[in-house]
């Protein structure tokens, strides 16, 4: 049995740091979700470097600014994490993370995204979903060049985001978080929160953080109803967070449980959301359907030989 693309990702980046030698210190600040009536939660990370990947650096105060004005400040817990809730400017469209550590000064932005009260939110995978991934480059080349969409994948998310709020939640590192939204907006996806695992750990017990992160997610946004991924641990993730499952599949080998809407291709994906919008849009009729007491339409798959 093969390994999983997640514990590819982390041996591969792990080897990198190893042929590295040098010690490298990075922050990585995450997007931020605008609730009118809430206070904001902003979230940076401070890592280096280390043996078998990147480590988090704790007990360091990183400052939170929007423009010129100090918003808070927050002290880095042991992943190196720190979290900040505040009262974020109506008109804030991102905002800036500062700190200095052993005498250099790091900063970075985060862009804050705002969802529309009701409306229903979806979570997308990134590797084996939107993109065919090529590891290796995604780790070394700095723009990523040798991997490639899945055809339709971006027209159908950008279609999609007109009617649906839209988080990408991926098991990559979050190094590679600068890397990942710059891929996303050359190959023309649509603009949207990117969640990455603070930590290698993370990315290879992938199923229980992304678990945790949409149960976070709906505590900040509500109705977060819908998974678009194509790895058993994305079904299951979704599934325990009780979100309709759809996955991407176009092997024909019923790798999945049975809660798994299976689709072979991204235009597959959008005749299922044609023919079912209504009940897609409306939170209590999903909830419904995924409790098995409301039909929801499925596209045919085509017959095709056995081999």
């Amino acid at each position: 049995m093969g390994i999983g693309r997640s514990t590819a990702l982390a041996i591969l980046v792990g080897a990198t740091t190893l042929a590295a030698g040098c010690q490298t210190t990075m922050l990585a600040v995450s997007d931020a979700f605008y609730t009118p009536d809430q206070k904001t939660a902003l979230e940076a990370r401070l890592e280096r470097t280390a043996r078998g990947g990147m480590a988090g650096i704790a007990g360091t105060p990183i400052t939170f600014c929007f423009h010129d004005t100090q918003l808070g400040e927050a002290v880095t817990d042991d992943m190196g994490v720190a979290r900040l809730e505040c009262d974020l400017p109506a008109d804030a469209t991102h905002f800036r993370a500062e700190l200095t550590h052993a005498g250099d000064r790091l900063k970075g932005d985060g862009l804050v995204f705002r969802f529309p009260p009701g409306r229903m939110v979806i979570v997308c995978d990134i590797d084996g979903t939107v993109s065919m991934t090529h590891y290796r480059e995604l780790v070394f080349d700095e723009h990523d060049m040798a991997s490639r969409p899945f055809d339709d994948a971006a027209a159908v998310l950008t279609k999609l985001s007109e009617r649906f709020g839209l988080v990408y939640l991926t098991a990559r590192p979050g190094f590679l978080l600068e890397k990942s939204k710059r891929w996303l907006e050359a190959n023309g996806f649509p603009r949207a929160p990117v969640i990455t695992t603070p930590s290698l750990a993370q990315s290879i017990g992938v199923q229980k953080f992304k678990a945790e992160r949409i149960a976070h997610l709906k505590r900040v946004l509500g109705r977060v109803g819908i998974g678009i991924g194509n790895a058993d641990t994305d079904s299951e993730a979704y599934a325990m967070q009780h979100l309709l499952t759809i996955i991407l599949d176009n092997d024909d080998d019923k790798r999945f449980r049975s809660h798994a809407v299976v689709l072979r291709d991204w235009k597959m994906i959008e005749a299922f959301f044609d023919a079912n919008r209504e009940i897609l849009e409306d939170y209590d009729r999903l909830d419904a359907a995924i409790d098995g007491e409301e039909f929801i339409r499925r596209p045919i798959l085509h017959y095709r030989p056995k081999r």
